[in-house]
């Protein structure tokens, strides 16, 4: 099963930089790229059944927080 959490960024270079932290390789399991403009960024990884807990989405959360993002809807 996979994931998708898209989040919105108070400016463009802020999402790049944040999509650039996440292809650098710091989160193997992660996809990502820019989401229908230049200050939000959709990132997919997949969800391993049978795992127990998988900490992907709040370590996604913190590293967005950390430069002022925000999860948004990503309808």
């Amino acid at each position: 099963m996979n994931a998708q959490i898209v989040y919105a960024f108070e400016s463009g270079q802020t999402a790049n930089r944040f999509l650039n932290r996440l292809k650098s390789g710091d989160m193997p399991k992660v996809k990502a790229r820019l989401h229908k403009g230049s200050n939000t960024v959709q990132v997919s990884y997949s969800l391993s059944e049978n795992q127990g807990y998988d900490s992907t989405c709040a370590e996604l959360d913190d590293l967005a927080a950390s430069m002022n993002g925000v999860e948004v809807s990503h309808s």
